[in-house]
Order: structure tokens, then C-alpha cells, then sequence
């Protein structure tokens, strides 16, 4: 039984525990798929939290503090559109009997405890590295710095027995001794509280010490506002484990027993481990697209259950095709490369935190979840895989809308992640920055301003980064912003900036492209057109737009040394919301798609598509060019002569108000709401190729965006130009 102090605690701890579930009852949670060997996921007492199921029990890992904060014995309720199609800013809640946690520290002490318990008493600094598993184990990885300068190295593998919970530790070698706090808040001798095996000098010290501290109570509400706090106010029995000094690796087996009938208890049978390896074989279907008649599409039918929500996309060097999901999954797909060839998915993964980006290098995947950068090093026999924590230097609530996008690498080959802003604080770290990899291993802040940049890409011969962002408070329409150091694209959002900074605050770097809200709506990842194979476009940008299902292209040129341009349509109708693009070894463009509670006009939940030039060359605008006057156009073919007709021309100019509403309407030259400027077209001239013409304008300005639709523009073949309408966001006009 326990004693009343200690129910005290566990009653107070499941209160924190289980705060969130109280709040709201709908929609309904949906466990956690049966096989999982573990689950990067929020948790209420720590966002950035390992889950390992074991059984019936459920062990939550704090990689923040390095502490087991929650062990319970039932199942793991998931939350978020990934899994019930609804907006819930935390996707994991305890549903069952807690058996016991920790306090918000290091459970680590290099002197004995004493009398109070203090969550800063005289423990080393930890540091959370990775995550190995086998197919069936798992481990926890990381190290504590110790005042003397020594660095200690610590495993953790936790194992669920009749006796109660083991955990195998391996400690490299130590010159000082250590105390660990391995808590199960039982009444009774330290032997069935906590019992350990391994190296001599090995020993238990059950104290009955005072509990006075504050800890974070993450729900729903504080995640958007400021965190909720509760305060312990108790005493509590505390097993404190003592690790000797040792030479070589040491191995010491803690086990907690949860109470004393748990070797009785019936148990859950053990799910069989969610599969691995190859789990389905699919081909290419080809599909008609709308007005199209350049570009062929194939849609890939996805194997039954196979929920390939596609967040990341790139290619190892033996061409077989990574690809991460929304609800945490890796998958090497071959046979992309090969027609005669079915493709196949090979699980490499699950239980990954929502990440959305992924980037090989080296062969090696680095993938953005949404609490960290996380390094993938596996072995396609089916040996060891590997999570490396490239960087947590960030601030992450465990909000709904908390993503980090990328990672993409700049030209120094340093990682670079941008991080959305519609969820930031002011007492969190970096949300709405681009932020880059640091010489220290840490993250530095690029530039802020961001709300939700859901694609972050490498364009031109410098690796210029480009990063999407998508039209609501703060930002008047979707935009295409190049990533500068120092810049403020126009999002409130968090520190470093001062908050002061932005009362009153009429001023933002303006975007490379503006995207018109009639072509794009919710704009996403990109790629660039590397080579002639995708047609007459090469060396441009292709830009997804996820509520339309479309791919826009993108003509980007530097004015006074800043990038500006126009935007094109492309090509549409796709079978779910374009999330990524790739540039396929085979000069083919991959669109992976997926659709949950973001809105888009497609029908299906999950796709990947493959677009192929057919060699068919559209008579279009390959080129739109600002010149001091006006514009210069590039067709991929000759114009008739009777283009260079003014009356083919129809050209305005808008803007967009900057403020803290959703969107903007647009307004002309003179503030007039929902109106744009008619500028005078004076004279078109026809170069003797017939495939440049020039456009003077009179009466245009800087710090609007263009635009210009085509009328009555034919080829020599009397066919009318595939997209007659571009949008020309101009920043600056060129000097004479």
C-alpha cells in the first residue's frame, strides 16, 4: 500500500498527467499503433519526450532533463490531425494507472542526497544524444558532464519483467562517484521498492525527503498562451541508487517494482512489433491532367493501408527515393528509376514527432522533426538503426502549429532549418526564425518574421535559400522570401527579437514573389528545374501550392542585387495538397501529397505523383524581365508580328497592406481597397527572332506587384500562349 504522503504526490502527479484530457472531449484520441518500439512525442509534463511501449507498460523518457517523468500501466492516446483529423496541439496523453515519475531534474548526484530534495542540488549537466534500436529493443543514449571535466557516457534500455520495470544502464567509466534517482514511491524496505544488480560497491539509500518545487504543466491552453504551473508541496520516498567509481564500462540492471501484486497481474500480451522492411510493391498509373498537353503525370497507387503522407523527400545516391510522413514514418521507396520495375517501399521507421523535411547526405538521413534535427545512420541488412540528435536548440511547446521545415544545407554545409511562427512565444527560442547551424553545434538565428514556411529550398549556382511562407495575420498572401541574415519578413514572433520591437512597426523585408491569393493559396515546397529535360524552363523554380493542389513556376533575376520576380501557372489537378517537390535523377518532377484538416481541393488523403516532359515544347513565356522601362519577354518559341500589338496588353499594379489581420485585400496606387492601377502600355516592340518582345510602361511603381495578361499572342502555328497571365512583384525598378 502506499503510505498517504506519497499518495499525495501520485495524486498530484496524475493530476498534471492527465489536466489536458479534462479539457476537452472531443474529438476522441486514437491509441498509438499496436508494435511501436518507440514514439518521439509531447507529453503534458515534457514537449520533448521518447515514449517506449512495453507491454502494459508505458515508459514516457524527458530527454530534456534525462529523467523517466512518467511510467503508467494502459495505452497512449494520440491527438492531431494526423490521427483523428482535428487541431490539437499535443498528440500524446497517459491513458491509465500512473505508477510513479520524477521530479523536472537530472536524476543524476555526484554527492549523497540529503535531507531536502532540490532541483538543483549538486548533479552534473546532461546531454540527451540518440536513440538505437535493433528491431526490438530499444536504447537511450546520453552523456553528463561531470565539474571535474569528465564526461561520462550513459545506455539506457528499459525491459519490462514479472518482477516490474528493468532498466539496463551502461556507464563508461567514472573516477567519482554517482547517485541516480531510480523512484518508485513504495512503502516498505528498499528491496521491494528498488532492487539492483551489477557492479561491487553497488548500493540503495531510501530517503523520506521533503518536496517543494514548481513543475510546467503543458495543455492546450498554456501551449498558446503561457504554460500552466503546479507546485509540489509533499514528502515523498526517494530510492537513490549509488554507481560507484569504476574503470571500463559498468553495467548496473534497476528495477522498480510497481507495487506488490504486479508479478500476479494479468499483462497484456505483447503486440507483435510493427513491421519492417518491405511492406508493399505499387507501379506507376498514368492520369489525365487538365490542359496539360506538354507534361505527362503518373500517379503511384499506394499498397492498401499505406498512409504515405508525404512531408520530405530526397534521394540517396543508389537511387532509391527517402521519403518521411506526417505521422512519423521513413520509407526508402526503389524502382522509381527503372519503368520495367515495380516499386517498392521498404519501412525504415516509425515514431517520429511530425517531421517535415527530410535531406540525405552522405547516405545519411537528416530529418526535421518538430523538437529537433535528428540524424538516421541504418544498415539495409536489418542491423542497428540510429537517431542522432543533430541540435534541440530551439524553442518547442509542443504546439499544434510548432513545425521545423527543412533541413536544408547552404553553402558552407551547414544545416538550415525555418521554423514556423504562427504558435511562437516570447519566452520561447527561435519560432519564426530561419535558423542555421552554428560552429559551437548549436543553432544561431538567420532571420525572423515567419508564420508558417512550409518550404525551404537551395535555388541558383550560390545556394541562395529560399523559404515559403503562407498567408494569415501578419502576412497579407502567400510569399517566397530569400533567406538573409538579419532580415524581419513580417510575423511577430519570438526571441531573440525584443517584443518591443514590433509595437508600431510599419516595416518588413518584402518578398522575392508575392503569390496573387486567385493562383495560390497555401504555397509549400519547391524544387528547381536543374537541366533541359523538364522542358524550356531550366534554372527556374517550381513552387506547390497545397489548398489548390498545383505546382506554380517561379522566374526569379536580381535587381540592385535583390532577388524579385514573376510567378507563372504551371500545372494543376493533382490527387492531394502538393506538400513537396523533388528533381528526380531522372530529370522527372516527384509530388508528394497528402491531405488532412490543411484545406485542399484534391480527393485524395495521400500521393505521389511523377510529371515527365514529353518533349511537346508549350508556346509560353519562358522569361519576364524588368527592365528601366518596362519589361522584356523571352517566348520559348517566335511570336507572330501581330504580338507586338499594344491592345494584346492588359497591365495594373497593386499592393498589399501590412497588418495584423488575416490576409489583405489589394490595394491601388491611391489606397483604394479591393482595386488595382491600370499602367499605360506605350509601346511594344517585336525583336527580329520574334522571340523577345519589350514592353514600355508609363506610370508604374516600386513596391507593387504587376500585373500583365496576354491577349491574342500566337505562334507561328496560330496557338495562344499556355499561361497568358503572369504577376511581377517589383521591389525595384532597374536603373537606366
Amino acid at each position: 500500500m502506499f503510505t498517504k504522503r506519497v499518495n499525495s504526490l501520485v495524486a498530484i502527479s496524475l493530476a498534471l498527467t492527465f489536466q489536458a484530457l479534462g479539457q476537452t472531449k472531443k474529438p476522441n484520441p486514437t491509441h498509438d499503433p499496436p508494435g511501436q518500439l518507440f514514439r518521439h512525442t509531447p507529453m503534458p509534463k515534457a514537449s520533448r519526450s521518447i515514449i517506449i511501449p512495453l507491454g502494459n507498460i508505458q515508459f514516457a523518457f524527458d530527454t530534456e532533463n534525462l529523467r523517466e517523468h512518467t511510467v503508467w500501466r494502459g495505452k497512449l492516446d494520440l491527438y492531431g490531425p494526423q490521427y483523428v483529423n482535428a487541431k490539437r496541439p499535443f498528440i500524446a496523453q497517459p491513458n491509465g494507472q500512473l505508477l510513479w515519475g520524477n521530479p523536472p531534474t537530472l536524476p543524476w548526484r555526484t554527492k549523497p542526497p540529503g535531507a531536502e530534495f532540490t532541483l538543483d542540488g549538486d548533479q552534473p549537466k546532461g546531454k540527451f544524444t540518440a536513440t538505437t534500436t535493433d528491431g526490438k529493443s530499444v536504447t537511450l543514449r546520453y552523456t553528463l558532464q561531470l565539474a571535474t571535466g569528465e564526461s561520462v557516457a550513459v545506455q539506457l534500455q528499459p525491459s519490462n519483467s514479472f518482477r516490474g520495470l528493468q532498466r539496463a544502464m551502461t556507464i563508461s567509466q567514472c573516477k567519482s562517484p554517482l547517485w541516480f534517482l531510480a523512484n518508485s514511491f513504495q512503502n516498505g524496505t528498499a528491496k521491494r521498492g528498488v532492487t539492483v544488480d551489477g557492479i561491487g560497491g553497488l548500493a540503495v539509500e531510501v530517503t523520506n525527503s521533503p518536496l517543494s518545487y514548481t513543475e510546467t504543466t503543458i495543455t492546450e491552453l498554456g501551449a498558446e498562451t503561457i504554460y500552466d504551473t503546479q507546485t509540489i508541496e509533499t514528502v515523498a520516498e526517494q530510492h537513490w541508487v549509488l554507481v560507484p567509481p569504476h574503470k571500463g564500462v559498468a553495467t548496473v540492471i534497476i528495477t522498480t517494482h510497481h507495487d506488490e501484486h504486479f508479478a500476479s497481474l494479468p499483462k497484456n500480451p505483447s503486440s507483435p512489433l510493427a513491421k519492417l522492411g518491405e511492406v508493399g510493391q505499387a507501379e506507376f498509373k498514368p492520369r489525365t491532367v487538365p490542359r496539360s498537353p506538354y507534361y505527362k503525370t503518373e500517379q503511384l497507387s499506394l499498397p492498401p493501408g499505406l498512409d504515405l503522407l508525404i512531408t520530405g523527400m530526397d534521394w540517396l545516391g543508389d537511387g532509391r527515393l527517402a521519403v518521411c510522413t506526417w505521422p512519423g514514418e521513413v520509407y526508402l521507396l526503389d524502382g522509381l528509376l527503372d519503368e520495367e520495375e515495380p516499386v517498392t517501399f521498404n519501412r525504415l521507421t516509425k515514431g517520429l514527432n511530425e517531421p517535415m523535411g527530410l535531406l540525405v547526405r552522405d547516405d545519411r538521413l537528416y530529418v526535421s522533426q518538430k523538437q529537433e534535427l535528428t540524424e538516421i545512420a541504418f544498415n539495409d541488412q536489418g542491423g542497428r538503426t540510429e537517431f542522432t540528435r543533430v541540435s534541440a536548440d530551439w524553442g518547442y511547446s509542443g504546439h499544434y502549429n510548432a513545425f521545423s521545415y527543412g533541413p536544408v544545407l547552404d553553402r558552407d554545409g551547414r544545416f538550415v532549418l525555418a521554423n514556423a511562427g504562427h504558435s511562437g512565444r516570447w519566452d520561447m527560442k527561435y519560432m519564426g526564425w530561419g535558423i542555421r547551424q552554428a560552429t559551437n553545434g548549436g543553432m544561431e538565428g538567420v532571420a525572423s518574421g515567419f508564420r508558417e514556411p512550409n518550404g525551404i529550398g537551395v535555388f541558383g549556382p550560390n545556394k541562395d535559400i529560399f523559404v515559403t511562407d503562407n498567408q494569415g495575420h501578419w502576412t497579407a498572401a502567400c510569399k517566397l522570401n530569400h533567406l538573409r541574415t538579419g532580415k524581419y519578413f513580417g510575423r511577430p514572433s519570438s526571441t531573440p527579437d525584443p517584443k518591443n520591437l514590433y509595437n508600431g512597426r510599419d516595416y518588413f523585408t518584402p518578398p522575392a514573389v508575392w503569390f496573387p491569393y486567385t493562383l495560390a493559396r497555401s504555397v509549400s515546397g519547391m524544387a528547381e528545374i536543374l537541366d533541359d529535360r523538364f522542358g524550356p524552363f531550366r534554372g527556374q523554380l517550381l513552387v506547390g501550392d497545397f489548398q489548390n493542389a498545383l505546382v506554380a513556376r517561379v522566374f526569379l533575376e536580381k535587381i540592385n542585387g535583390e532577388y524579385q520576380g514573376a510567378v507563372f501557372p504551371l500545372l494543376n489537378g493533382f490527387r492531394s495538397g502538393v506538400n513537396r517537390l523533388s528533381y528526380g535523377p531522372d530529370g522527372c518532377l516527384y509530388v508528394g501529397g497528402l491531405q488532412r484538416t490543411w484545406v485542399s481541393i484534391a480527393p485524395d488523403p495521400a500521393s505521389l505523383e511523377r510529371v515527365t516532359f514529353n518533349g511537346n515544347t508549350p508556346f509560353s513565356i519562358r522569361k519576364a524581365e524588368a527592365k528601366p522601362d518596362g519589361f522584356l519577354l523571352t517566348f520559348t518559341e517566335p511570336a507572330r508580328p501581330s504580338a507586338a500589338d499594344p491592345d494584346n496588353f492588359d497591365v495594373s499594379q497593386f499592393r498589399y497592406a501590412y497588418h495584423p489581420d488575416y490576409g489583405s485585400p489589394r490595394f491601388n496606387h491611391a489606397g483604394e481597397k479591393d482595386s488595382q492601377t491600370p499602367i499605360e502600355l506605350t509601346n511594344a516592340t517585336l525583336s527580329p527572332n520574334r522571340l523577345e518582345l519589350h514592353l514600355s510602361l508609363s506610370g508604374w511603381r516600386e513596391g507593387h506587384v504587376t500585373q500583365v495578361r496576354c491577349y491574342d499572342v500566337m505562334n507561328d502555328a496560330g496557338e495562344s500562349l499556355w499561361h497568358d497571365t503572369f504577376h511581377y512583384t517589383l521591389n525595384e525598378i532597374p536603373a537606366p
